[in-house]
Order: structure tokens, then C-alpha cells, then sequence
């Protein structure tokens, strides 16, 4: 659908409000502080340690040290860091961690924006829905929580992401299965999903989630060869461009024992975190608070519903839809509706298995693959970032409808509701704000000083049996701890520490062997490189030894130089290959399938 309208704003006036609207989402950074949000001294840390990281020589960082009194914690192989780069790349030119993080946030703010402009312009093939897409879309509440009263960074820079989805699976199930749509489709399905994967594995289990369903609901439109090519293609292009994530990732979820790979969750059940009706359809909610239990009421949650303004969309379409079955029944073209009707549909599904009225408990009981799946989903409100999607995209359609249904007077109908629906949307951010403000607690952090390093969020990546209290430095070696000296019988000099990177002089007079700890925490990777007084050189026994800290041998009779650091494994290496391969073809052949729309 393509509107014109007549008195066209200037190009000028959409850049303005493109503008205003990416200022608007900014609003609760713009000071010397931050609001401490549930999760973000975990990512603040994750952004330390890749600095640090990279400093220390690690590319691509796979062990963040400053973690755990800097004995280092293995959360870059686990969860995704690709765009937290750009926040590392901060700290590395001088910006305080604190403002390496806003402009995280500035970032992820404007990418948000343009991209919601972007795929909702692609849609509808209009500037103006596309603005109006992304307004909805940038100002739901229930993203604000996610930047601001959770600090949930994967979450976030998920949700900035999902509309190319939502996008590509217009573009892949469009009616005359055109190829270059199918190809623009198939890429952008491809490179959305892999950007979630590498950001936050929830979001992307639950993105597939919807993807299933889209599928079920064109289930006709699916299966023709064309659009099962251009499939395979964007499941191609997804694992090509995460191999460097996901082969280690696998790597260590199937041969490491770690926390994540192996806690019992058999009496965990979600469903009393769920959102109550209530919070739905709120315009004023909390921008402070928990995700409390079903007994404690609403009082003491944060906004976890999609909002009065959004869940409306529902409401308005209904009206629509039933009208024209009514008033226009014998010009009733069901296949037109399909894409409202779709958003509808899966809105108000994502909606009411936010809620805890949707029987997740009973879904766990029917067998430990779908207890595992629920689980991992950890709160059903999850859902709600789905739910902003379906209905701004729902929003978008009635808008649409109403301009083209009546030429006359549409134009000024349309322009009404969607000033007001914004309008709304704007008085809910606005409480949201004040409220964070009002009720938020401040916090300066310019450096890693200003953390507990010991803040493993859930501790997921720490080795099975690790007591992350006790890993500190004089701990180790029977509590003599590790530097110029003698320890365990074993002369120690020229000891040096850097990030993950360990080198000393050592002597072992004695006819045994001695074993010789040394602060980091033991992933599969380390090596120890042993230079005797020769030049040979050779490797050392390594090993996990006490509390999962770095353990190495060394032999009697022995006088070595030791270089002890992290090593990617060979097949790691080659799935960067694969993952960087893809993405030059991605740029070379795509040029012209991702061509931009007139989106300003």
C-alpha cells in the first residue's frame, strides 16, 4: 500500500521528527549519572572486560579478564558480544565505562529508530507510516524498561533488530513469490537473526518462536520452491555470519561443566512471574520495580505490559475489520487482510502468554524438551517485546486502511489518530521518565574500580564447583599466593600478569614434579609455553585444579621462562574464516536487494 498524500510534509520536517523522536528516547541519559538498572553492572563489566580483552591481545575475546578479582570469566564465549564492540571501542579511546555504556545506548536509541523506519517504510511503501511505525515502536514502555529500569543490553539491542524480521517475512511470503523481494528477504531474515543470536540468545528463541508461527499461519505461501530456497538461503546466511560465536559457544555447552550446561531447574516454574490483564493495558505503570511473584500484586512490578496505546491498536482494528464484513460483504477480500489479521493474531497471542494466566506450568510438565525450552523463556513478560512488534505493525495497517478508504477525508482522519495514538504513547514515556527519575537510584561508575568484579549475574559460566568467593590471589598455593618469591618449593621470578596473559621464571630444584597455581580461572584453551635455558621450547601440563584455577606442572630439575595464555582451538579459528567469508559475499551480492527506500 502506497499513500500520497497532498500537502506533503518537506523532507526536511521528517528528518526533524526522525530527530526529535531519537532525542525523546535519550532523555534519561542526558545527565552525569546512571540509573541502576537490574542488569548493568553485569554488561558494564562484559564491556570492561572486552576492552581489557583486547588490550591484553585477544581477538576475538573469548575469556573477559577483570572478571572475579581478575582471574577472568569465560562470558564472551557464552554470550554474544558482537555489537558490544562499539562500547569497548569507547573505553579504549579514553571514555569513562559510564559513558561507553551511554553511547551504547546512543547507539542502540538511533539504530532502533531508523531501523523500525526503515522496515515499516519498506512495508508500506510510505515515509509517513514509517515514521509513524517507528514512533510506536521507539517509544513503547516496555522497551524503556528494557534500556532503563533493567539494563538488560541483549534485550535491548535484541528488540532493535527484530524488525527486520518482521520485514523479511513480508518480503519472503509476498503473493507473486518476486525474486528480487525473495532475495532481499532472504538476507535481511538471515543478517537479523544472526545479529539476535549475537545478542541475546532469549530474544533469538523466542524471534523463532514467532518465525514458527508466521510459517503455520502462510502455511500455503511457504511451500513453493522459490520461497524454501530463499529459506535455506537466510538459515545459511544466519549460521555463516554466527559460526565465530556459535562454534565455541557449542564447543563448551557440550564437552565443558559448566553452571549453565548443567543446573537442575526441576522445580523452577515461571508462570507466576507472568503480567497481570491490568498491566497490559496500562498507561501509567512503574518504571521501578521487580518482577515480583503472582501473591505480591502489581504494586511492586515494573511496566511489563504492552501499554494502553499500543494494545488499542487491537481494539481499532477489530472495529475496521468487523465494519467491512458487515457493510462491504459482497467487496470482502479476505487475502487483503492477511497481514493485519496476522498481526492481530500474533499480538494477542504474544500478549496473553506474557500473562500468567497462559498454563506455563503445564506446558513443563508434558516433558524435560519443553521444561528446557520454558525455562530458558525465565519470564513470561519476555513476550512483550513481541507484542510491541505485532502491534505497531497492527497500528501501522489501520492507519493505512483508514487514508485509502476515503480519499476526502482520510487523509486528515489518519493524521488525527496517528498524532493522538502518538500523543499516548508520549504521556506514557513521559511518567515512565519522571518516575525513573523520581524513584531510581543514581549511580557513577567511570572505571572497574567502581564495581564488585564478583558479579557474575546468575554465575551460568563459571565451571561446576567453582566458589567465585574464593577466587582471589592469596588463596592460591596453599594461601602463599603467587609472585617473586619461593612457592611450593618452586623459586619464582619476573612474575608478570596481563589480563589473561601470565608470564614468570621459575626453578624446580626438587626431584618432583610441583604444581604451581596461578590466577585464572581454567577454561579449555589455556597453555602453558615452557623455554628452557636452551631456547626449546614446550608445553607444560595444564590443568583445572583447585576451585577451577589455572594449574600447571612444573618438573623437577627444571628452569624455565613460561608464557601461560588463552589459545583459540584450530576449528575455532576456521568458523571465523566461515563467518567472515559469508559476510564479504553478504556486501558483494546484496548491494542492490538491500537497497534503501526513501525512508526520510
Amino acid at each position: 500500500m502506497k499513500l500520497r498524500l497532498k500537502k506533503e510534509l518537506p523532507k526536511k520536517g521528517i528528518y526533524i521528527l526522525y530527530i526529535l523522536l531519537i532525542f525523546v528516547t535519550l532523555i534519561p541519559i542526558m545527565n552525569d549519572f546512571l540509573i541502576r538498572g537490574h542488569d548493568i553492572y553485569f554488561h558494564l563489566m562484559r564491556i570492561e572486560g572486552l576492552a581489557r580483552g583486547l588490550k591484553c591481545g585477544q581477538f576475538p575475546v573469548k575469556i573477559q579478564p577483570v572478571w572475579y578479582g581478575d582471574f577472568g570469566y569465560a562470558v564472551s564465549a557464552f554470550y554474544g558480544d558482537l555489537f558490544v564492540y562499539a562500547a569497548a571501542g569507547l573505553r579504549l579511546l579514553g571514555f569513562s565505562l559510564q559513558n561507553a555504556y551511554k553511547g551504547y545506548l546512543i547507539l542502540c536509541n538511533i539504530g532502533t529508530v531508523l531501523i523500525s523506519g526503515y522496515c515499516f517504510t519498506g512495508i508500506f511503501k510510505n515515509k509517513y507510516i514509517g515514521l509513524f511505525g517507528s514512533s510506536l515502536y521507539s517509544l513503547a514502555v516496555y522497551r524503556f524498561v528494557n534500556l532503563y529500569t533493567r539494563g538488560a543490553l541483549g534485550e535491548y539491542t535484541g528488540m532493535m533488530l527484530l524488525p527486520l524480521l518482521m520485514y523479511a517475512c513480508c518480503l519472503l511470503l509476498n503473493r507473486e513469490r518476486n525474486l528480487a523481494k525473495l532475495k532481499k528477504g532472504a538476507v535481511l531474515l538471515g543478517a537479523g537473526m544472526a545479529g539476535i543470536l549475537q545478542c541475546h540468545m532469549l530474544t533469538a528463541e523466542i524471534a523463532c518462536m514467532m518465525l514458527a508461527l508466521i510459517m503455520l499461519l502462510f502455511i500455503r505461501r511457504v511451500f513453493h520452491k522459490e520461497v524454501i530456497i530463499a529459506g535455506i538461503k537466510a538459515v545459511g546466511i544466519a549460521v555463516g555470519l554466527s559460526a565465530w560465536f556459535l562454534v565455541p559457544f557449542l564447543d563448551y555447552m557440550l564437552n565443558g561443566k559448566f553452571n549453565i550446561n548443567t543446573v537442575d531447574n526441576s522445580e523452577l516454574m515461571i508462570q507466576r512471574q507472568g503480567v497481570f490483564l491490568s498491566q497490559v493495558f496500562a498507561l501509567f505503570d512503574n518504571a521501578i520495580g521487580q518482577s515480583l511473584d503472582l501473591s505480591s500484586g502489581t504494586e511492586g512490578d515494573f511496566a511489563q505490559g504492552a501499554g494502553l496505546g499500543l494494545s488499542a491498536a487491537l481494539l481499532a482494528f477489530a472495529v475496521i475489520f468487523l465494519y467491512e464484513i458487515i457493510k462491504n460483504r459482497s467487496e470482502f477480500k479476505p487475502e487483503q487482510w492477511k497481514m493485519p489479521l496476522t498481526a492481530a493474531f500474533i499480538g494477542t497471542v504474544a500478549i496473553v502468554m506474557s500473562t500468567l494466566y497462559f498454563p506455563w506450568d503445564g506446558i513443563c510438565s508434558l516433558g524435560s524438551l519443553f521444561r528446557y525450552i520454558v525455562v530458558k523463556i525465565q519470564f513470561p513478560w519476555r513476550l512483550t517485546g513481541i507484542a510491541t512488534l505485532a502491534l505497531s505493525l497492527l497500528w501501522c495497517s489501520v492507519i493505512s486502511y483508514i487514508y485509502l478508504k476515503s480519499e476526502k477525508s482520510g487523509r486528515k482522519t489518519a493524521a488525527v489518530i496517528s498524532i493522538s495514538v502518538v500523543a499516548v504513547m508520549l504521556l506514557s514515556a513521559a511518567h515512565f521518565m519522571t518516575d525513573l527519575f523520581d524513584r531510581g537510584e543514581r549511580i557513577e561508575v567511570r572505571c572497574a574500580a567502581d564495581m564488585d568484579s564478583y558479579v557474575g549475574s546468575g554465575e551460568e559460566y563459571l565451571p561446576v564447583g567453582t566458589v567465585p568467593e574464593e577466587l582471589k590471589k592469596e588463596n592460591l598455593n596453599n594461601g602463599d599466593g603467587i609472585d617473586d618469591g619461593i612457592i611450593n618449593g618452586i623459586v619464582i621470578s619476573e612474575y608478570d600478569k596481563d589480563g589473561t596473559n601470565v608470564a614468570l621464571h621459575c626453578e624446580n630444584s626438587s626431584d618432583t614434579d610441583k604444581v604451581l597455581e596461578i590466577p585464572l580461572l581454567y577454561y579449555d584453551g589455556y597453555k602453558a609455553i615452557a623455554a628452557d635455558m636452551q631456547g626449546d621450547r614446550h608445553e607444560l601440563n595444564i590443568y583445572e585444579g583447585n576451585n577451577g584455577v589455572v594449574s600447571v606442572v612444573i618438573p623437577g630439575h627444571s628452569a624455565y621462562n613460561i608464557q601461560i595464555g588463552f589459545y583459540e582451538k584450530w576449528y575455532w579459528r576456521i568458523a571465523e574464516i566461515v563467518s567472515l567469508i559469508t559476510l564479504i559475499i553478504i556486501i558483494v551480492s546484496a548491494k542492490r536487494a538491500i537497497k534503501l527506500p526513501n525512508v526520510i
